[in-house]
């Protein structure tokens, strides 16, 4: 009995395999598998183009839902946030995870959390998710309105940050064209 069993749970586990790499999902050890990889795993081989499309689509898509949001900038400012927040903050989401189809989901966090990109990113996903949970709480509204418009622009100062880090020198030319505006003359 315990033969016909190993027998229908090998034959079931070859079953699966196969229709895991007919899709593009290559499957690895769980056991010296990480969540990180686990992750990947989701994400079937795309060809060039696929990867492309899906990076546009995405990026286009998020920037559209982040501007669109600004319709509700009025009723941000008359005490209704909700709007306004939720579709910034998912648009900014979208675009921010577009170039997971370039590069994949595992480089794309390990390129987020490596040692010149952790701080600016741990800030930017932690203003972004912070503004999303005080617009749902209720306290004074000319408070909430301040902190909210403080995350927004802390947000958009990171995300330009963030952005800045993959493009060789750029950090470093911003800060030196900031100390010339202000006239560091101690250096």
């Amino acid at each position: 009995m315990s033969g016909a069993l190993a027998s229908i749970k090998s034959k079931a586990s070859s079953g699966m395999n196969r229709a895991a790499t007919a899709v593009g999902i290559q499957r690895t050890n769980t056991e010296d598998s990480n969540p990180m990889d686990e992750l990947a795993e989701f994400c079937p081989q795309l060809t060039y183009q696929q990867r492309m499309i899906g990076f546009c689509t995405c990026f286009v898509l998020g920037y559209f839902i982040t501007f669109a949001s600004f319709r509700f900038f009025v009723d941000l400012i008359e005490g209704n946030p909700v709007p306004f927040v939720v579709l910034y903050s998912l648009g900014n989401l979208i675009s921010l995870f577009s170039s997971m189809f370039l590069c994949g989901p595992k480089k794309q966090f390990k390129n987020m959390f490596d040692k010149k990109r952790k701080v600016v990113t741990i800030v930017y996903l932690s203003t972004l998710f912070t503004s999303i949970v005080i617009c749902f709480i209720t306290f004074n509204q000319d408070i909430k309105l301040a902190v909210l418009v403080l995350l927004l622009m802390v947000q958009v100062c990171a995300s330009i940050w963030y952005s800045l880090s993959y493009i060789p020198f750029a950090r470093r030319a911003v800060k030196k064209c900031f100390k010339n505006s202000i006239g560091d003359d101690a250096a």
